[in-house]
C-alpha cells in the first residue's frame, strides 16, 4: 500500500488563492479569528483663522503651533497705541507700577480660540504691528483619523467594532477606540470597491495632523473549527479544492486504486503539468515491495522442493535396433 497527494473539494465559500510552493502542513482544530488590518492617517478638520479684532502691537505670545487651546486660554496679546506708548515708558517707571497701571487702565487685547481649537501656524511675533482683520493663527476645531479598508475585508468592518491602532513610527504605543462613520465606497467602479472610516481625536488622546497610522479589528472569532493554510486551497471554476495525503493500492496507467482519505464520489481537481510546480505526478511504475515478495518467494522455494519426496524413476527404455543381450535359449 502506499501513499500519495491527490486534490479533493473542501466544502467552503468561495476563496480566492492558489498554492504558492510545495510544502506539506496539517489539518488542525482550534480557534479562527478573522483580523482586518486597517490603515490610515490624521487630517485637520474644519480648518479656520483666527484674525485680529483690533490695530494693535503683538506684545507677547503664549501658544505654540501643534497643541490644543480651549476658549479660555489666552493665545497671546496685543496692545494699542496708548498701551504701547505706556509699556515703551517702563524704561523709567517701575516695572511693577507699569503693569499695574496698563492692567487697570489700558487693558490688553487678549487672543483667544472661539472653542476649543488645535492650532496649526502662528503668524506672530512679538513687537510685531498689525491691522484689523489680520490673520494671526490658523486653527483646526479638531483631530480626525481617516482610515481605509481593503476591498476583500470591506464587508467585516461596521460601526460599533473596537479598533486597535498606533503610529506607524511609534508601534509600541497602543490605543483602542469604536469605528465610526463607515462607509463603502461607490460600488461599480473600475477598481474593487473597498471603505472608508473616520474617528474623531482628543485633546487627551491625539497624533500629529499627517501622522500615519495602522491598526487591527477582529470582526469575528470562531473556536474549536478544522483550518488549513489558505494557500493550500485552490480555486478552479467557483469550487475550492484542498491537496489531501490518501493511501493508494493497485496502479495502472489510467487508474489508482485509492483505500484511504477520500470519500466516494467527492470531486477531485486534476492540475496540468504546469501547476504542478516541484510536485510529481503520481504514474505507474514499479513495485519495489511486490517485487521484493516475489524474489523473497524465488528465494525460499528450492528449500520447498527438497523437502517433498522424490518422485519414482521409470525404466530406462532402449531403441528398439540395439543389442539387448544375448539369446537366453542359445546354446
Amino acid at each position: 500500500m502506499r501513499t500519495c497527494a491527490l486534490a479533493v473539494v473542501l466544502s467552503v465559500s468561495l476563496l480566492p488563492g492558489v498554492a504558492r510552493g510545495q510544502a506539506s502542513a496539517e489539518v488542525k482544530r482550534g480557534a479562527l479569528d478573522v483580523k482586518v488590518r486597517v490603515s490610515g492617517t490624521v487630517v485637520p478638520m474644519e480648518v479656520f483663522r483666527i484674525k485680529s479684532a483690533v490695530e494693535g502691537r503683538v506684545e507677547e505670545v503664549r501658544a505654540s503651533t501643534y497643541t490644543w487651546a480651549d476658549s479660555g486660554k489666552d493665545l497671546g496679546f496685543l496692545a494699542n497705541k496708548e498701551l504701547v506708548a505706556l509699556m515703551d515708558a517702563r524704561s523709567t517707571t517701575q516695572q511693577g507700577v507699569m503693569e499695574d497701571r496698563w492692567e487697570r487702565v489700558y487693558k490688553p487685547t487678549a487672543i483667544r480660540c472661539p472653542d476649543t481649537c488645535f492650532l496649526l501656524r502662528s503668524f506672530l511675533r512679538p513687537r510685531l504691528w498689525v491691522k484689523p482683520q489680520a490673520v494671526l493663527f490658523e486653527a483646526a476645531r479638531g483631530l480626525r483619523m481617516v482610515g481605509r479598508v481593503r476591498p476583500e475585508d470591506a464587508h467585516w468592518v461596521k460601526d460599533g467594532q473596537l479598533l486597535d491602532f498606533w503610529a506607524v513610527k511609534d508601534p509600541s504605543r497602543k490605543y483602542q477606540a469604536r469605528v465610526a462613520h463607515y462607509v463603502l465606497d461607490v460600488q461599480g467602479s473600475k477598481v474593487d470597491p473597498g471603505a472608508t472610516f473616520t474617528m474623531d481625536m482628543s485633546p487627551s488622546r491625539w497624533f500629529e495632523p499627517g501622522t500615519a497610522w495602522e491598526g487591527l479589528i477582529v470582526p469575528r472569532s470562531k473556536k474549536n473549527v478544522l483550518t488549513v493554510p489558505t494557500g493550500a486551497l485552490i480555486s478552479y471554476k467557483g469550487n475550492i479544492y484542498l491537496p489531501v495525503k490518501v493511501s493508494t493500492g493497485i496502479t495502472t496507467a489510467s487508474l489508482t486504486e485509492v483505500t484511504a482519505g477520500i470519500d466516494e464520489n467527492r470531486r477531485i481537481l486534476v492540475l496540468d503539468d504546469a501547476h504542478l510546480k516541484e510536485a510529481q505526478r503520481h504514474t505507474q511504475t514499479v513495485d519495489q515491495g511486490a517485487m521484493d515478495d516475489r524474489l523473497h518467494q524465488e528465494n525460499t522455494a528450492p528449500a520447498l522442493r527438497e523437502a517433498k519426496p522424490a518422485p519414482r524413476r521409470l525404466p530406462e527404455i532402449r531403441d528398439p535396433d540395439s543389442n539387448l543381450g544375448e539369446d537366453p535359449y542359445g546354446e
